[in-house]
C-alpha cells in the first residue's frame, strides 16, 4: 500500500505539472520527456488516485490501519479532487 500511495504521489506531480504546461507553454522541451510525463500525469495519475483512496476506504470500513503518513493521504486526496474536477466540471 505504500508502495500505491507513493506511485500515486508521484504521478500526481506530474499531474500538475500537465495542468501548469497546459496553461503556459511547454517549458520542459524535450518531446519523449514530455510525452512521458503527460502518460503519467494525465493518464495513469487519476486511475492510480482513485484506486489508492478505494484501498484506503476499505481499509477504513473494516478498521484497518493504513499505516500512511496524513500529509500524503491528504495531498493524494486533495489532488483528486481537482482531478474529479477539471475531468467532469471544467472545459480547459
Amino acid at each position: 500500500m505504500k508502495l500505491l500511495a507513493r506511485t500515486a504521489f508521484i504521478c500526481n506531480i506530474l499531474f500538475l505539472v500537465c495542468v501548469l504546461v497546459q496553461h503556459t507553454h511547454d517549458f520542459i522541451g524535450q518531446k519523449d520527456l514530455t510525452g512521458i510525463i503527460v502518460i503519467l500525469g494525465w493518464l495513469i495519475s487519476p486511475f492510480l488516485n482513485l484506486s489508492l483512496h478505494i484501498v484506503v476506504i476499505v481499509k477504513w470500513v473494516k478498521k484497518q490501519e493504513t499505516h500512511l503518513p496524513g500529509w500524503l493521504l491528504i495531498i493524494n486526496l486533495l489532488i483528486l479532487l481537482v482531478q474529479l474536477y477539471i475531468y467532469f466540471f471544467s472545459t480547459l
